[in-house]
């Protein structure tokens, strides 16, 4: 992808449809249903890699967030965006995994 295009979708993605992509990939990663979100917050990999990707594409607006998990908070949303910083850093799975992620969301649409 040119850098001008990609400088583009960062200002000017749809944030809840980037949003819902993030939703689906984790569940097809860890086959559920949307009814089953929840879950993902179970799996710490999952998790963290969920807070890295909203973090990525600035989809951390909390309403949005709460609504489908209703224990985010802003204080546990930062913790958990510092810790998956980290975790990236150290844990080569949860970081092929966000590459791997980041590409399907940024693929052709």
């Amino acid at each position: 992808m040119a850098k001008g295009v990609y400088i583009l979708r960062k200002y000017f993605n749809d944030k809840e449809k980037v949003y819902s992509k993030i939703i689906d990939i984790l569940c097809k990663y860890k086959g559920l249903s949307r009814n089953e979100l929840l879950n993902i917050l179970k799996d710490e990999s999952c998790k963290y890699l969920f807070f890295l990707l909203v973090n990525r594409y600035g989809c951390y607006d909390l309403d949005t967030l709460k609504k489908d998990f209703p224990s985010v908070n802003r204080n546990n949303m930062r913790n958990n965006i510092r810790k998956a910083e980290k975790k990236l850093l150290l844990n080569k799975r949860i970081r092929d995994m966000y590459f791997e992620a980041e590409e399907l969301i940024d693929g052709v649409e």
